[in-house]
């Protein structure tokens, strides 16, 4: 047994994962970000289905993104559009629908808007980068007893 060939070897065998498979540079901030809630009393939702398509519209190709996230008492739906400032617009509907307040967790700051009576929101000017929603209820409304927050996601 040599200490100093064992660490020699350690060393040649982590500098060969690093150029051949390196960690993303920003790995350490999606996973604070992802963790950063500041209630952790939540209803996690689960995302269930994503669509992305390519739309041809004149003068060019526009990107639209749907995304569906399940938890055991809400169903958040969403539609991603790229705008033409490079922010993306986001249409969402709740199910069962309910006039809940929904936060859009950005790496900027955080977006509120609260759904109307259908459970249809829009929120625009979202940045891109890392996302997360977390749907709260409002007052006196007790279908929905905790927050509902769903996995974070690249926009």
């Amino acid at each position: 047994m040599n200490p100093d060939l064992d660490a020699q070897l350690l060393s040649e065998l982590r500098d060969l994962y690093t150029d051949t498979d390196p960690m993303p540079a920003d790995l350490v901030t999606r996973v604070r970000f992802a963790l950063a809630l500041e209630n952790l009393d939540v209803e996690v939702a689960r995302m269930t289905t994503e669509l992305q398509r390519a739309v041809r519209a004149d003068p060019g190709d526009e990107e639209s993104r749907t995304i569906t996230f399940d938890s055991p008492n809400l169903t958040v739906m969403v539609v991603f559009d790229r705008a033409p400032d490079g922010t993306v617009r986001m249409d969402g509907w709740l199910a069962p629908p309910a006039p809940y307040t929904v936060e859009m967790r950005t790496v900027t700051g955080s977006l509120r808007v609260v759904a109307d009576d259908d459970g249809r929101f829009v929120v625009e000017g979202v940045p891109s980068g890392m996302t997360q929603l977390v749907v709260r209820p409002r007052g006196g409304d007790d279908r929905l007893r905790r927050p509902v927050v769903t996995p974070a996601f690249m926009v």
